[in-house]
């Protein structure tokens, strides 16, 4: 669980160049003028699990991906219940109104060097910078295609093409007059082996259309 008193980074990782895929987990705080929220991604092979707390540490809602099948379920924990969500993994539209900037900016986060990609859309008064790693999380370049047509978390991040292998280690979302708007930024990092109870639906959870 992240320490939720941490104000800086803290990556606790250890990189393999012989492991093909990442498999692990990863600790994650969003910051907004409104609000903070917390976030844990469980990866194993072509499944991911995202967790989200509110500020108060309590955990509302959990998200269940099968990147093979292209299944994605949510799972309320309060209400016991779980749905499966439409998603569309070719959902890659409206790049038009996108300006990508793919810098040679860098900067260290941890053990890792990080190098800078910039995403504008004028319409939307909107840009957004990415201090991405590439390592081996592989499995990040389809959930953003899964999640984006259920969730728009990264909505800016799926207009970047080649990201394959990256991984967005801070993201700060900005108006075009620099004011920011929220950030997003990674706290911790284990390369561990992850039980697949994490990937299964409950037994106890019920189906909901709604």
């Amino acid at each position: 669980m992240i320490n939720f008193l941490l104000s800086f980074l803290v990556l606790a990782t250890s990189f393999n160049p012989n492991v093909d895929a990442f498999e692990g987990s990863i600790q994650l705080v969003h910051e907004s003028y409104y609000d903070t929220y917390y976030f844990s991604y469980f990866v194993k092979k072509d499944k991911v699990r995202i967790d989200k707390f509110d500020s108060n540490e309590i955990l509302l809602r959990s998200l269940l991906i099968d990147l093979e099948s292209k299944e994605v379920f949510a799972l309320c924990p309060k209400r016991k219940l779980y749905k499966k969500l439409e998603v569309n993994s070719n959902s890659r539209s409206g790049s038009e109104n996108y300006s990508i900037l793919k810098t040679e900016n860098s900067r260290m986060f941890g053990e890792y060097k990080c190098y800078q990609w910039r995403v504008r859309n004028k319409e939307r008064n909107t840009e957004i910078a990415y201090w991405v790693a590439q390592n081996d999380f592989y499995f990040f370049e389809e959930l953003v295609k899964l999640i984006n047509s259920a969730d728009h978390t990264y909505e800016f991040f799926e207009k970047i093409p080649e990201t394959q292998g990256f991984f967005p280690m801070l993201s700060v979302e900005r108006t075009l007059l620099r004011k920011e708007k929220s950030r997003t930024y990674v706290v911790e990092i284990n390369n561990k082996k992850m039980n697949k109870e994490l990937f299964l639906i409950p037994a106890n959870y019920e189906l909901t259309l709604h």
